[in-house]
């Protein structure tokens, strides 16, 4: 006999438990308990049992049931129990062979716990912004108290205190309060709260819809803690009514779909190496309900939520606790998906003040490890005319203290100094590291360095690294193991054996930020990839401020993070960290991503899942690797798919795991390009990320509006249309910003992609074509193109290059424009604030008047010229300030202009350029809104083509000469008759269509044009429906003679 072990938690992993743990690990009235444990070497003639005693009384010793033997080890099992509520146990295991060599590990304890429930509250007191009430348990003779408060109308906190001894937080005081001899209701400006006395119950009513957002009592659970009666409390449980119908949405970073109901999530910060299913590195705490409200449970320990997975009729969430005056503290908000997520944010903290640099392209990989590598992959980027604006670097410390350049010598220094960038010689690796920062800089792109929050663990001597760790030890800088010694990360883990620094210590703080200081005074950086956190395990780690590792599991990255997002601040005026794990408030002092995914569509798609749950979750800024991380290198396809929904996600980012391959697995275009043989990848990453730069203006604008209402970027479908069931449905497509509408391919060989268009108008970003909303439609894709709308009505603020080309060379100048153009789709009135680099704003504003055809724009001073786009028909003209100003017959006499208006046919757009200085008041005549192309509706039996001059759009319709060819339009309107006007050639003869609106058929003669080059328009009335209307134009039965057909117009009659 060797040895034996038992660990009664483990290291408290949630998905892998160890072999030697208690079972359960919480002991409850009236269940068995099994200790579990393991001897070495696997022998004959061995014992296992266990003495224990019962509130101090020893009790007859239990033997050990041998269960299997593995490798070198033994395993036992030993059943004690039941016990009651209340019974502490404390107990030793022990081991021999053969009545010899006796081994024992403990005394090990535990208490026995029951579930107490809130039957019954009295209204207790009555404060400034607290409602106190008095809460009867079904068992026990303990006090709960229950307090209610209004952090705003809109919100309600409950805090429970199971003790009944903890002073609660008071909130507004602005609310009124009744109460009969069956309830008590207390009513804010929002919400209306009705506590029920006996059996306690509550129920939470929206006061603007009237609608009743949630609901318990009647169960005895509705509020309940798992406690021995004396004081311990481990667990508190919420459980509310749910009807099948409601969905929910959010609780952090989340792989498998948006949509949570009939799931079991768990709130634990987990790093999860590929196929990342349920498990999250940033798990957030707080969920939005299709009914109109969220709920917020305050709270860094471990926590369960039960969506209507045990039970299909109510939902609950569990939640441990530890320490003194245990405290159970949650919100629920009331509002749309935006106010939720606002209000959210409010109490959690908002969304960090972003850099516009942050939304250009990131550009990183593992096997960059020294400065030529780098300063490759930045003419790399210059010569195939890649703008990028982050390059961040992995592999650039040494693998020891990880804040000293690889290769570099020095003189070793005391652990408690400091370095600057003088006391290094630089060697092969890296020569001349601020030089190679000032040439990045020189190239318009920052640069961000990789850290990990631990002083490794090393089996060789290494100087610094030696110093460090004694002087971090000696002053108390690590995190504990809770009995006077440091933590350990447990040896199967990452960076296995290694101490990890306690963020909640400032003055360790201080020394940690002190060493890395050189990176800001001497080479120049401007900020830090802040990898892992994910590294807090076991309830016994302690901290400097008092937590254990239950309650700083799921915080301690957030500490990690702040730490360095203070540091980055205060040297460079910008706070930016790098990071994939926290949890709720992370988003005020983080930028993420998603954290190591394979390089497969399945990855692709639980990428989208991940962010827009993240956004749901209050973290508006978050990517991933783009065509992933590890695993076989992307396909061609795979590379483009990504690259184009990357270029509508909050970051664009490549990055790659391997650290020295061969070949190259870099993600940079041009790798791929090379290893793919396919000589489309860097022509069409160029054209998205350049397309990327073009709406920079509009990315920050929406950045700057998420910093500020809390808000996401990248967003989930019902956020925007919260009163259309299907958005609640939809997780392959979302809105970016608050205009554009973005569905990515997510599946291997797809070329026809089904997206919902909400009700009212959409144009196609990139081809300017009109469709109406309030349904499906089948957008036909290839490799190269992703189905983007905007919505209309919308302003988009652009940087176009000077041909105006969208997706043309452009560069990665973030603070400059070459021309500022607004882009605006006439729709009642709007306008759009844009946020410059240097945060001054200028407000656009638009009122569309179709009906006596003009559109007017205002434009504010400026100091540069200013392009003003404006989606419609031609105009007979266009005054600015009252001036009429000049035509310009082509594009390039429009460039040369000082002040001019040009019409893009092709685009349907009209191009006006306002001169640098005071404000401009635009008038647009004789314009009419932009007509539905007939290439880009539905077709049947007919082709497209360009083949004769003077179309609208991109093409036309031909081939249209047959029984059974048609096209069919969606349009919009508010219900009135119309004139259709219909765009047509018949160049040999007079033809006929049949002309059906919404069902109802109409006989459409289309007289001869003169050639097939010529275009002809016929006037239609007809009657349309509010909203969608269905319009097909098609060759029917006694119909004769070919057409071509270009587009079609609606017009107020």
């Amino acid at each position: 006999m060797d040895g034996i072990w038992h660990n009664p938690y483990g290291i408290d992993d949630l998905y892998d438990h160890e072999p030697t743990e208690i079972y359960p690990l919480t002991p409850i009235a009236g269940e068995m308990i099994y200790i579990k444990s393991t001897t070495w070497p696997v022998e004959a003639g061995q014992s296992v049992w266990l003495t224990y005693t019962k509130n101090g009384e020893p009790q007859p010793d239990i033997g050990a049931e041998w269960k299997y033997n593995s490798g070198n080890n033994s395993y036992w099992e030993a059943a004690i129990g039941p016990f009651e509520k209340g019974d502490v146990i404390e107990y030793t295991v022990f081991a021999d062979k053969d009545g010899q060599n006796t081994q024992s590990i403990g005394p090990f304890s535990f208490h026995v716990v029951e579930w107490e429930r809130a039957q019954s509250v009295e209204l207790g007191s009555q404060e400034d912004g607290l409602v106190v009430l008095n809460v009867t348990s079904d068992q026990g003779d303990s006090t709960p108290k229950l307090g209610l408060s209004f952090p705003s109308a809109d919100v309600l906190r409950f805090q429970f205190s199971p003790l009944g001894d903890v002073a609660f937080e008071a909130g507004a005081a602005d609310y009124s309060i009744e109460e009969d001899s069956n309830s008590i209701i207390i009513s804010t400006s929002a919400l209306e709260v009705t506590v029920t006395k006996s059996p306690y119950g509550v129920e939470v009513r929206d006061l603007d819809t009237g609608k009743l957002l949630t609901q318990n009592g009647g169960t005895g659970s509705e509020l309940s803690w798992l406690t021995d009666g004396a004081g311990f409390v481990k667990n508190f449980r919420g459980r509310y009514e749910s009807p099948s119908s409601e969905k929910f949405y959010g609780f952090g970073e989340r792989y498998n779909g948006i949509e949570k109901r009939g799931e079991t999530v768990d709130i634990y910060v987990y790093n999860q190496y590929q196929n990342q299913g349920e498990r999250s590195y940033l798990a957030v705490p707080f969920f939005y309900s299709s009914k109109g409200y969220g709920l917020y449970l305050d709270s860094t320990y471990y926590a369960q939520f039960d969506m209507a997975d045990s039970d299909p009729n109510q939902y609950t969430f569990t939640v441990n606790t530890s320490g003194d005056d245990p405290v159970l503290d949650y919100y629920i908000i009331s509002g749309t998906p935006e106010e939720v997520i606002g209000g959210y944010s409010e109490l959690s903290g908002k969304p960090q003040d972003m850099p516009k640099w942050a939304f250009g392209l990131w550009m990183s990989a593992n096997e960059w490890d020294r400065q030529s590598e780098v300063l490759s992959a930045v003419e790399n980027a210059e010569a195939y005319d890649i703008p990028a604006s982050v390059v961040v670097l992995e592999q650039w410390s040494d693998e020891n203290t990880f804040y000293i350049f690889n290769d570099s010598t020095y003189t070793a220094k005391p652990g408690g100094e400091a370095f600057s960038g003088s006391d290094f010689t630089y060697s092969e690796k890296w020569p001349d590291p601020a030089s190679m920062v000032d040439t990045i800089h020189d190239n318009g792109m920052k640069v961000l360095l990789w850290q990990i929050p631990v002083l490794k663990y090393t089996d060789y001597a290494w100087e610094q690294k030696d110093n460090d760790e004694a002087y971090m030890i000696e002053q108390g800088y690590a995190v504990g193991d809770g009995e006077g010694g440091q933590y350990r990360i447990p040896s199967s883990g990452w960076f296995g054996n290694s101490l990890l620094l306690d963020f909640t210590n400032p003055d360790a703080v201080d020394w940690w930020m002190s060493k890395r200081a050189y990176l800001f005074d001497d080479i120049g950086i401007d900020g830090f990839k802040t990898d892992g956190g994910e590294m807090v395990w076991g309830r016994n780690t302690s901290f400097y401020d008092g937590s254990d590792g239950l309650e700083m599991r799921n915080e301690y990255p957030n500490a990690y993070i702040e730490a360095y997002y203070d540091f980055t601040e205060e040297n460079t005026g910008t706070g930016m960290t790098f990071s994939r794990a926290g949890t709720a408030g992370v988003q005020s002092t983080g930028v993420f991503w998603a954290g190591d995914q394979s390089s497969t569509f399945d990855a692709l798609q639980d990428s989208i899942s991940a962010g827009l749950s993240a956004g749901i979750s209050g973290i508006p800024f978050w990517g991933w690797d783009l065509a992933g991380f590890t695993g076989d290198f992307p396909t061609a396809e795979l590379y483009k798919r990504s690259t184009q929904a990357a270029a509508f996600a909050p970051i664009m980012q490549f990055h790659s795991e391997k650290a020295n391959p061969s070949p190259s697995e870099e993600r940079s275009p041009w790798n791929v390009q090379e290893r793919t043989g396919d000589d489309t990848i860097i022509p069409t990453f160029r054209y998205y990320v350049n397309t990327r730069m073009n709406i920079l203006p509009y990315i920050y604008s929406e950045a700057q509006q998420c910093t500020e209402d809390g808000t996401p970027l990248m967003r989930a479908m019902m956020i925007d249309f919260p009163e259309d069931p299907e958005a609640y449905d939809l997780e392959e497509q979302y809105m970016f910003g608050r205009s554009l509408l973005v569905a990515p391919v997510l599946e291997e060989g797809q070329t026809v992609k089904e997206i919902y268009l909400p009700e009212g108008e959409w144009i196609d970003f990139f081809h300017n074509a009109l469709t109406a909303g309030g349904g499906t439609k089948n957008y036909y894709c290839d490799v190269d193109s992703i189905p983007v709308y905007v919505r209309n009505g919308s302003i988009i603020p652009m940087n176009l290059n000077e041909d105006y080309e969208l997706g043309g060379s452009i560069g990665n100048d973030v603070d400059n424009y070459t021309n500022l153009t607004f882009r605006v789709y006439p729709k009642g009135d709007s306008s759009y604030t844009l946020v410059h680099s240097d945060r001054s704003t200028m407000t656009v504003s638009a009122s569309e008047d179709f009906k006596n055809s003009s559109v007017s724009v205002s434009i504010p001073a400026a100091a540069i010229p200013v392009t003003t786009q404006v989606f419609g028909t031609e105009p007979t003209g266009v005054t600015v300030n009252g001036q009429a100003i000049q035509r310009a017959a082509t594009l390039d006499e429009f460039q040369a202009a000082q002040t001019a208006y040009y019409y893009s046919s092709s685009e349907k757009l009209v191009y006006i350029k306002t001169a640098a200085g005071d404000a401009s008041e635009i008038e647009i005549e004789g314009i009419y809104q932009a007509p539905y192309e007939a290439e880009h509706a539905e077709q049947a039996n007919v082709a497209v083509n360009t083949d004769h001059e003077g179309y609208y759009g991109e093409g036309f319709v031909d081939q249209f000469a047959s029984e059974g060819c048609a096209v069919t339009f969606t349009v919009n309107s508010d219900g009135d008759t119309a004139l259709l006007d219909v765009r047509y050639s018949a160049g040999t003869e007079a033809a006929q269509r049949t002309l059906l609106v919404n069902g109802e058929s109409i006989v459409l003669d289309l007289p001869k044009t003169q050639d097939w080059d010529s275009w002809n328009t016929v006037s239609v009335p007809v009657e349309l429906v509010s909203g969608q209307n269905t319009i097909t134009i098609s060759y029917q039965a006694g119909n004769f003679a070919g057409i071509n057909l270009d587009c079609i117009s609606l017009r107020n009659q």
